[in-house]
């Protein structure tokens, strides 16, 4: 049967956030075949990274959390030392840039200009933790393949490399600055296997790590739709009668970038009748305004009906490795309004046959947003090329065969 282990910053159902539900839904899907594991820390707000949740075993679903305490955070210590590892994450997203990755990285892909100086900078993260590493060291021989989310934090960084032969990366890459950072030359070199969400992330990280880049393929993940009660989808409707778009997630200004401005400069424009409802935990000042609805946390039922109820779903943001919110919205028949400044919001656009349109500047997102209002027998035809696009790419048993497959193959070489 074989035992996997999961390792991601944080874990729980009312854990938001497109990385942590990927992993849920792969771990839910694998207890089936395999014994299965999610080791995680018990932080929940990732701005402060104050334990919330006890040190100790848990279930959900079926799955077998452990969870550890982070060391204490000193965040001017940190931000101390992010200004000392500037430097090779600069000449190296230079180099990009410039594009001039395909002559400079395949004579240098790896990197250790102030690699030791990013390896205390990642040991100063709010997300580290020396009781979840120090467990992955004592126990990892009792895992047979160890399955690491997202690139970024401090865990996956110390962790993966404990073990690389038997560890897959699921980096959730996107093209920002920490990508070129030096420990990252090590850390996507050395892995079993990386498993990619979009071949947009799969080329970016070809033309960064070059032919040291460890073995890897598109695997992606599915979608996962908790079906409205009937009770969520009357109180959706009672309480929003107005067309409206909608927001979900983690409602900060690195997700939204400036649509808040946007989507109020368009009711002044326009005074067309429109709200935009945000869903999530609130990380930025709230902008009072009688259109914008702020719903707080809701429950995967509630998110549902509030999709089903909408006029699009909105995704502004410029780092998505995939979007889950948006293929669970072109799944149910809605358009995506997205960032044009996500080169994996532009692959959706052009796969989805414009099911999810982008737009690349305020002016432009007002004429998409006044033309799709103007033309509903356009957003109907695009919503059943979005579901269309969703069924035929994103299929569980495929995603599940591919992963499955990745696992025995790494098994096989333990």
């Amino acid at each position: 049967m074989g035992k996997i282990g999961f390792i991601t910053v944080r874990y729980g159902l009312d854990v938001t956030g497109g990385a942590e539900f990927h992993c849920r839904m792969l771990a839910e899907r694998l207890v089936n075949k395999y014994d299965v594991e999610v080791l995680t820390t018990t932080i929940k707000d990732y701005t402060t990274f104050i334990p919330e949740l006890k040190e100790e075993c848990d279930e959900i679903n079926g799955v077998k959390i452990r969870r550890f305490n982070n060391n204490p955070f000193d965040k001017d210590q940190y931000r101390k030392l992010q200004k000392k590892t500037k430097k090779a994450r600069k000449i190296r997203r230079l180099i990009y840039r410039l594009k001039l990755s395909n002559i400079i990285f395949p004579i240098f892909p790896i990197w250790n200009y102030q690699k030791d100086a990013e390896y205390k900078l990642m040991k100063h993260h709010g997300f580290y933790s020396d009781n979840l590493l120090n467990f992955i060291k004592k126990h990892q021989k009792g895992y047979d393949v160890l399955i690491f989310l997202t690139y970024e934090n401090a865990i996956t960084h110390f962790g993966a490399l404990i073990a690389p032969e038997k560890t897959i990366l699921i980096p959730t890459a996107h093209l920002e600055s920490m990508l070129f950072r030096s420990i990252n030359s090590h850390l996507f070199t050395k892995v079993g296997f990386i498993a990619f969400n979009t071949s947009t992330e799969q080329e970016m990280c070809r033309k960064i790590f070059q032919h040291k880049l460890a073995s890897n393929e598109v695997i992606s993940v599915g979608v996962d739709i908790t079906p409205a009660n009937v009770d969520d989808i009357q109180k959706i409707k009672d309480n929003l009668s107005s067309p409206y778009l909608l927001f979900c997630g983690r409602i900060v200004e690195g997700k939204l970038n400036n649509f808040l401005d946007y989507f109020v400069s368009f009711k002044h424009k326009y005074k067309i009748d429109l709200k935009l409802v945000l869903t999530g935990d609130l990380f930025m000042p709230k902008v009072e305004h009688p259109d914008i609805i702020y719903t707080g946390f809701v429950s995967e039922s509630e998110k549902t009906a509030l999709i089903q109820n909408s006029f699009a779903v909105v995704n502004p943001s410029i780092y998505e490795s995939l979007s889950l919110i948006a293929l669970e919205a072109l799944s149910l028949g809605k358009m995506v309004i997205a960032n044009k400044r996500c080169n994996v919001m532009i692959e959706h656009e052009s796969k989805s046959k414009g099911a999810l349109v982008c737009y690349k500047s305020e002016t432009d997102l007002h004429k998409i947003l006044f033309n799709l209002l103007n033309n509903p027998i356009i957003v109907k035809q695009k919503g059943i090329d979005g579901m269309k696009y969703v069924e035929e790419n994103y299929k569980w048993d495929i995603i599940i065969d591919k992963l499955t497959n990745c696992i025995e193959r790494i098994k096989s070489k333990i």
